[in-house]
């Protein structure tokens, strides 16, 4: 609703460089047609059920394809809440674009453009973690049984946390060489929008939250949902 608002309210901000446009429709399907995946798998998701415990007992990692093994033997809930930090950032960083002189006052496309970067790339994980793929600390004995009795340990596909950070990283690197393509800043701004992701994916194998086939996938769709957005506004 506030993004409806702001797309038909936008012709009264007078920005200083064009460099995104703003499309009324796409902009709206978009975000209405990511936000009701992203509901609706959602409540789906709290219906599934927990595996039972006569389950667990007979999962054997070895079942696991030997790149993804690997994340069987990890887990760290330390870690793990290190990795929600790094989410958190990720999405904050963007309100740079509203205090820098170059973009703030188009900050509200730049807001616009990555808010459905993020909501593409969100209902696609939200929408694929219903194949119920075993998270790896189910195959780990080590793990507390509190933690393995929940419908979550079975959305392991694919890393949406990872996702988060590589769709936020890579839309400030394009904003940042769009708006600023000059700027001495922009090739340490890509290394950091390349290196941010995978360090993320890294932390969510070693939490035992994901595989490594989990946050690949992740770390690419963030990143094609914001080349994709990203593109289609580009002047």
């Amino acid at each position: 609703m506030v993004l409806i608002f702001f797309v038909f309210s936008e012709t009264t901000i007078q920005a200083q460089s064009n460099a995104y446009q703003l499309k009324t429709g796409m902009d709206l399907g978009v975000a209405l047609g990511s936000s009701s995946v992203f509901t609706a798998s959602y409540l789906l998701q709290k219906k599934v059920q927990p595996l039972s415990q006569a389950s667990i007992l007979q999962l054997n990692r070895n079942s696991i394809n030997t790149f993804d093994r690997i994340a069987t033997y990890q887990w760290n809930p330390t870690i793990a809440k290190v990795s929600d930090g790094v989410a958190v950032g990720a999405i904050l960083m963007q309100s740079y674009f509203y205090f820098n002189k170059s973009t703030r006052t188009d900050a509200f496309k730049i807001g616009v453009v990555s808010f459905e970067s993020f909501m593409l790339s969100q209902s696609l994980a939200n929408a694929l973690k219903l194949t119920k793929r075993n998270r790896p600390f189910l195959y780990n004995p080590e793990v507390p049984t509190a933690y393995k009795y929940k419908g979550d340990a079975r959305m392991s596909f694919f890393s949406a946390h990872t996702t988060t950070v590589s769709s936020m990283c890579f839309s400030f690197a394009f904003t940042h060489q769009y708006y600023m393509p000059n700027s001495k800043y922009n090739k340490g701004i890509w290394i950091s929008a390349f290196t941010l992701p995978a360090v993320q994916g890294f932390l969510r194998v070693k939490a035992g939250k994901h595989y490594p086939t989990d946050v690949i996938t992740g770390y690419l769709v963030g990143l094609g949902s914001a080349y994709l957005m990203h593109q289609l506004h580009k002047r």
